[in-house]
């Protein structure tokens, strides 16, 4: 069943708005370095825990919880400092100015600086608005750089929370503005905490990260057939389905709450994926989760039929699609085989390493 919202989108702001200012004192701020140059992970997100908080306004913050698998695609920031009052400067190549811009200068209201700095970015090619969190991620790498130039002030405890109450993403039809999109964390997470897996619960609180065995790859299949959608046509089409993902939640979070504290969580821990794999495919396949998120491309219901003969052949530990979609990914011994049946359904074929670090700070530039 579909429906109206119960409350409208929030309005689009200017990079740079603090919604939530920083709650915890700051560490010191030092001066480390006039130069910073870190390359930071992107993420998969295999499931919500309780899917219904994603639905409604809440001013930014979504208790939903997720899983999600850190991804070897990668943002490579550079943050230089420039001198006194000379204010933000962005490579003329930074290809999403609003979300480099928006980054930077709520890290800066974080640590009480002024946004005195030259930044770069080059990120790995990823589609955007298919699932993948290039958005928050990318919010995360540059917070993540400054904060870093900074000696590291905010704890990423701290810095978690913060980046997911104050995220946004380019509105589309008034350029230069955001517009308040849900953020669970996972994105974030993916860089300040090791492990190529982790469950974030609610507020932003990484309550597992494990590391992801090495036999285990990636293939993710992007439909060709995906046109980009600006963010504010996706968030109305979202909005019509608040009424399902609300539906699915009151119907189902206990019994994933349950599975897994007492199933998943404990098995990954020893090693062993096979329980989360299982709940995950069970939300995204029989839950009604993809159903809920079939806003995001035509066809993807059907499509889902399709893929999901991977899980039923044993060719995939994990498979699910990753948060709206409409990119669908195996974690797999058997890479080879999910890849033939993404290229079957005529999905673009993306190959990954899971990432079981923390973002990284690199030397010379790429």
């Amino acid at each position: 069943m579909t429906g109206t919202p119960t409350a409208p989108l929030f309005e689009p702001f200017a990079p740079g708005t603090v919604h939530h200012p920083l709650a915890a004192p700051l560490r010191p701020v030092r001066a480390v370095a006039d130069e910073v140059r870190v390359r930071y992970p992107t993420r998969l997100n295999a499931m919500a825990l309780q899917p219904g908080a994603i639905a409604g306004d809440h001013h930014l913050i979504y208790d939903a919880g997720e899983v999600v698998l850190s991804v070897a695609r990668y943002h490579h920031v550079r943050v230089r400092r420039r001198e006194p009052g000379a204010g933000l400067l962005l490579d003329p190549g930074v290809r999403r100015p609003e979300l480099v811009e928006h980054a930077a200068r709520i890290m800066c209201a974080a640590l009480g600086a002024d946004p005195d700095l030259e930044i770069g970015v080059d990120s790995d090619r990823l589609p955007v608005h298919a699932g993948f969190g290039s958005s928050s991620s990318l919010i995360a790498a540059v917070a993540a750089a400054v904060n870093h130039l900074h000696g590291c002030p905010v704890d990423r405890a701290d810095l978690l929370p913060y980046l997911t109450g104050n995220h946004g993403e380019e509105h589309g039809g008034r350029p230069g503005l955001l517009t308040p999109v849900q953020c669970i964390g996972g994105s974030a997470a993916s860089g300040l905490y090791p492990g190529g897996l982790q469950v974030v619960a609610g507020r932003s609180t990484v309550v597992l990260a494990v590391p992801v065995p090495e036999r285990l790859t990636l293939v993710i299949g992007v439909p060709t057939s995906l046109e980009e959608r600006p963010t504010d046509e996706l968030m109305a089409a979202e909005v019509a389905h608040f009424d399902r993902f609300r539906a699915t939640g009151e119907r189902w979070a206990p019994t994933i709450a349950f599975r897994m504290l007492h199933e998943a969580m404990p098995a990954a821990l020893r090693g062993d994926l096979a329980p989360l794999g299982s709940l995950v495919f069970d939300y995204r396949f029989r839950m009604g989760s993809i159903e809920n998120c079939s806003f995001s491309h035509p066809g993807l219901t059907e499509l889902a039929g399709e893929v999901e003969s991977l899980w039923h052949e044993k060719a995939a530990t994990v498979l699910a699609l990753s948060s709206v979609g409409p990119a669908f990914f195996a974690l797999t011994d058997d890479p080879d085989r999910c890849a033939g049946r993404f290229a079957e359904l005529d999905m673009d074929v993306i190959h990954a390493r899971p990432h079981n670090g923390t973002y990284e700070e690199t030397g010379t530039p790429r």
